[in-house]
């Protein structure tokens, strides 16, 4: 039997989705409202999932995802301020039990969603346009662009779409922070190699990123500054494809071709609501980080698993989703949590990006030293995998 609390999930991306799949566990009746206007695209995004995110995932029915994931043995971090050296300085690597990550595409998890939502008669999915939200005590009011009007216990923003529909909220930028860089992400096609290593490069201009797809397929995050000289570089395929060929032959033998290149600016956002009223932020709209670490996807999935938790508890509970106490209970779950693991990946974007020669000496020192420290690299391990708290 369903139970008569409503929640409504603005967006219809992977994090909405993923939002709407899990909590369909709980009896609520879900709808998903997607713009009109929107137009789907085909997102060649992979995605890092860290080992613990990959468990409650499957735990949920999603076990496919394991299957179609490419195992991260090893981490190689390499501080290559002079001069790009395939000797890493820091070196991660998995346990027998558990692996450091799982690349996995991010349309090739969409679609495995996409089809089990079909099947579930308690998520609805509307593409209908908001017009306003409004207040109440015991829920809010969603009147639609036709003057249709629903009625929820919850409402999630899980898109940066609709963000007039805010305003009333007081949504406030605690941080926003750019970078003046652009991510440029693209997929590698090389010769066959056993590739189970991730690789984080710290460039001058800044950190370049191998994530392992498959054995003939590697896919590439190049944080670039602005009007350097390896934006020109990434502008022009021969000139990226002999780059790459040169300075990486050792890694992937030959590298084939290149895959169109995806571009987004870089910033560093933390989001709150001052006057909540029943709505909460996940994904981008909540909070962006540097992909420097590829901990984006999985801060996201422990933000909904926090809520899972937090659901659970009321139920128990029988106590009502959605109320100033529910809200309450769930930011306190979560923003220490992202605030602290936010500014640590920003802080270590801002340790690498200090452009002295003396002091990239003595941080290529500290990294070597870190590496013999077995307990502090399990420790690290430990919060990539599961956050701060637990």
């Amino acid at each position: 039997m369903l139970n008569s609390e409503k929640i409504c999930i603005i967006g219809s991306g992977l994090t909405a989705l993923t939002i709407a799949y899990l909590l369909s566990k709980f009896k609520l009746r879900i709808d998903i409202v997607e713009q009109v206007s929107n137009k789907k695209k085909i997102n060649p995004t992979k995605l890092a999932l860290s080992q613990n995110s990959l468990d409650q995932l499957c735990s949920f029915g999603l076990k496919n995802i394991q299957k179609k994931s490419n195992i991260v043995n090893k981490i190689h971090l390499h501080d290559s301020y002079s001069s790009i050296s395939l000797k890493n300085d820091l070196e991660f690597s998995a346990s027998k039990k558990e692996a450091l990550a799982y690349i996995i595409d991010s349309n090739s998890l969409f679609l495995d969603i996409t089809k089990k939502i079909k099947f579930l008669k308690n998520i609805n999915i509307l593409r209908k346009d908001i017009l306003s939200i409004n207040e109440n005590n015991f829920f809010n009011e969603v009147t639609f662009k036709n003057l249709t009007k629903e009625n929820y216990s919850l409402i999630i923003f899980a898109s940066m779409n609709n963000l007039s529909l805010l305003s009333k909220f007081k949504l406030r930028k605690v941080i926003d922070k750019s970078y003046n860089e652009k991510a440029h992400v693209f997929n590698l096609f090389h010769k066959k190699v056993d590739n189970k290593t991730a690789r984080q490069f710290f460039l001058k201009d800044g950190p370049l990123a191998f994530l392992p797809v498959s054995n003939s397929e590697t896919s590439v995050i190049w944080s670039i500054k602005n009007n350097s000289v390896n934006e020109k570089i990434v502008n022009n395929n021969k000139d990226l494809l002999e780059f790459f060929n040169v300075h990486f032959k050792e890694l992937f033998k030959e590298i084939i071709s290149i895959s169109k290149i995806q571009k987004y600016n870089l910033n560093y956002s933390f989001n709150k609501l001052i006057d909540s009223g029943r709505i909460l932020l996940f994904g981008d709209i909540a909070n962006k980080i540097h992909p420097i670490a590829g901990q984006g996807w999985n801060m996201t999935l422990r933000n909904i698993f926090s809520l899972i938790k937090v659901i659970k508890q009321s139920q128990n509970l029988g106590f009502e989703i959605g109320n100033d106490i529910f809200i309450k209970k769930y930011l306190n779950e979560v923003n220490s949590n992202n605030f602290i693991f936010s500014s640590l990946i920003d802080g270590v974007r801002e340790i690498f990006d200090i452009k002295n020669t003396t002091y990239a000496n003595i941080r290529k020192n500290v990294l070597v030293n870190l590496n013999q420290n077995a307990l502090i690299k399990k420790n690290l391990i430990d919060v990539a995998n599961k956050g701060l708290f637990v």
